[in-house]
């Protein structure tokens, strides 16, 4: 009689108490793009039960469920103590009909991620832990699955500290039906290997397009785990990244923690993320060798001290609206990113320190400060010198956010020059200087005098990068992205958008530069999606905001207007931190690509 009660119920809507052939709901721990995942209960043990759910926007209900056979079919296969067990699958409500079922094991523990934050580990502890995911990771391979979106996330630590491999609904085998409609399977792009970013560069516009997934993609995504959780004190925390199989590659392990990761574990880590598929280890056996050998060290620099201070894995205090933040604040709360940004605090810090002598000389004479008295207030707000060799990453606090919540604001294409949003709501220079010396001064004599002042960015001075600030999204947001557009947050699915409609779309099958290239500037912006996404519908208008002072285009979009008129808050943002600027870019006109990938989020980045 409960099954019969519940068959109404829409599988995303099951509320604890109510069953699942015998399985009890305890409550929803999550849902992603091909389905629903409860704890549940039965004979007093705890399972974790995933519903596979068709979404709205697939044109063929049929390819839900055919990627949850596929799971199944994959799951049957391992039986790894360091990969999650299958025990039961089924249909519900029908036997023949219904939504497919999976019954797995219920890891109670953290997020590879979060695991980082809350036990803070040793480079012994890290290289333990790893050297298990290799040994699961080849007896994956040599059963010939895939499991194509190794991340953070789908890689649990259980409360004993036992590494456990999650989410097979991306997962394949040599022999399964090709599924995928996209020239890349779904994954997080984080961790895509540079052969799968060079082949999506190239076949993102082609829909006949397939990437032949390797085991070296699998063995790439875990390197770029290992990579994240050497160099990132708060990797949960830390979602917008560009991929790691990029053009660049990025600092090592060693650099960027200051040689608290021993120099053979970064070599290590490293070689797993080499750009050229030759340089990178074939195999996961061949990948778990040296890991072996570090298991085996007693040196102190490996069991002596965690990879990440403990101080720079606190969450960083919000600062109070109007107010800014200072220097030191920010080192001592900031997640530390990668050495680069060392450079531009300290580039920072000389533009201020040459800024203040430019005052001196320009205003000597003529206006009331002191000009030594900045010069003497900048080093006073900077962490000790201990601070920065410890954090070499840590960068200056971003300015408050200028703009409303998505309840106040309403931007739109044509806005008035004297809006807030376009002015990034910090005070006219007039309010700092009388109107009168304002006019008389030149824009060079201007920033001197705005020298470590809000107002510097108003007057346009160089040197200082405007970005919103890391926030909460509201929670009507929240609820609005989830329940009425069936959109995954934080979940790394892509959506791909119009930056902004005034510009046009990229041209399909082009591939013209000038044709997929527009200048962008600060500003209210209004978009929409290319693609459709959830109960979103392509062409859905999205209200926003474009930062373009930095080194790449920051956009958040706060609305979205559905073709039947209704309004929904939403917090939706371009992905990687933003887009980058491309050849030509000039302050106040950035160029960059007319579509860009954005993400459903619950924090602003």
């Amino acid at each position: 009689m409960k099954v019969e009660r519940v068959a109404q119920v829409d599988p995303r809507d099951l509320k604890p108490g109510q069953w699942v052939d015998g399985w009890r709901i305890v409550r929803r721990i999550g849902s992603g793009a091909y389905g629903v995942v409860y704890e549940v209960e039965k004979d007093g043990q705890r399972f974790a039960l995933k519903l596979a759910c068709h979404r709205e926007q697939s044109g063929d209900p049929r390819q839900t469920d055919a990627r949850a056979k596929r799971e199944v079919a994959c799951l049957q296969q391992l039986h790894h103590r360091h990969i999650i067990r299958m025990w039961a699958h089924g249909r519900w409500p029908e036997p023949r009909s219904g939504f497919l079922y999976i019954v797995l094991d219920f890891v109670d523990g953290y997020t590879l991620g979060y695991w980082v934050e809350r036990t803070h580990p040793t480079p012994h502890e890290v290289a333990v832990l790893f050297l298990k995911l290799f040994d699961a990771l080849e007896h994956l391979h040599g059963r010939g699955v895939f499991h194509r979106d190794l991340s953070l996330r789908n890689i649990m630590v259980s409360q004993d500290g036992e590494p456990v491999i999650i989410d097979f609904g991306a997962a394949d085998y040599a022999a399964a039906e090709e599924l995928t409609d996209a020239p890349l399977p779904p994954g997080t792009p984080r961790n895509r290997s540079p052969e799968a970013v060079s082949f999506w560069t190239a076949n993102r516009h082609n829909p006949e397009a397939r990437y032949p997934f390797k085991a070296t993609d699998d063995i790439f995504a875990l390197g770029a785990n290992l990579y994240d959780v050497l160099t990132d004190p708060s990797p949960e925390r830390s979602q917008k990244r560009p991929p790691l199989g990029g053009v660049m590659p990025p600092p090592s392990p060693f650099k960027v923690t200051q040689g608290r990761v021993p120099q053979e574990l970064s070599a290590y880590a490293m070689h797993l993320i080499a750009s050229e598929p030759r340089a990178r280890p074939a195999t996961a056996k061949d990948a778990r060798r040296p890991l072996q050998e570090f298991a085996r060290f007693e040196h102190p620099e490996w069991r002596g001290l965690p990879i990440h201070p403990i101080a720079s894995q606190l969450p960083p205090e919000p600062a109070k609206r109007g107010a800014v933040p200072s220097a030191a604040g920010d080192l001592a709360g900031k997640v530390p990113r990668y050495a680069g940004r060392f450079l531009g605090l300290v580039g920072a810090l000389a533009l201020a320190v040459l800024a203040a002598a430019m005052a001196a000389s320009l205003l000597h004479g003529t206006t009331s400060p002191a000009p030594t008295h900045v010069a003497r207030e900048a080093p006073a707000t900077q962490p000790p010198t201990s601070a920065l060799a410890e954090k070499p990453t840590s960068r200056p606090a971003p300015l408050p956010s200028p703009l409303p919540t998505p309840e106040e604001a309403s931007p739109s294409v044509n806005q008035p020059e004297n809006s807030p949003a376009l002015t990034h709501g910090v005070p006219n220079p007039s309010q700092v200087q009388k109107a009168s010396a304002q006019r008389a001064l030149s824009k060079a004599q201007k920033c001197a005098l705005l020298v470590a002042s809000l107002s510097w960015v108003a007057a346009g001075c160089p040197g200082v990068q405007t970005r919103p600030e890391p926030e909460l999204c509201p929670e009507k947001a929240v609820k609005a992205m989830e329940q009425e557009l069936d959109w995954s947050l934080d979940s790394g699915e892509t959506l791909l958008v119009t930056v902004d409609v005034t510009k046009g779309k990229i041209p399909r099958r082009t591939s013209k530069r000038e044709e997929t290239m527009t200048v962008f500037k600060d500003g209210p912006v209004t978009g929409a999606l290319s693609e459709p996404n959830g109960k979103a519908p392509e062409g859905t208008i999205l209200e926003g905001h474009l930062w373009t002072t930095g080194d790449k285009i920051v956009g958040r979009y706060f609305r979205a207007r559905l073709p039947n008129g209704r309004t929904v808050p939403i917090c939706l943002e371009l992905k990687y931190g933003g887009m980058f600027k491309e050849e030509g870019s000039k302050p106040g006109k950035a160029v960059g690509r007319k579509e860009a990938d954005a993400g459903g989020v619950t924090r602003w980045r």
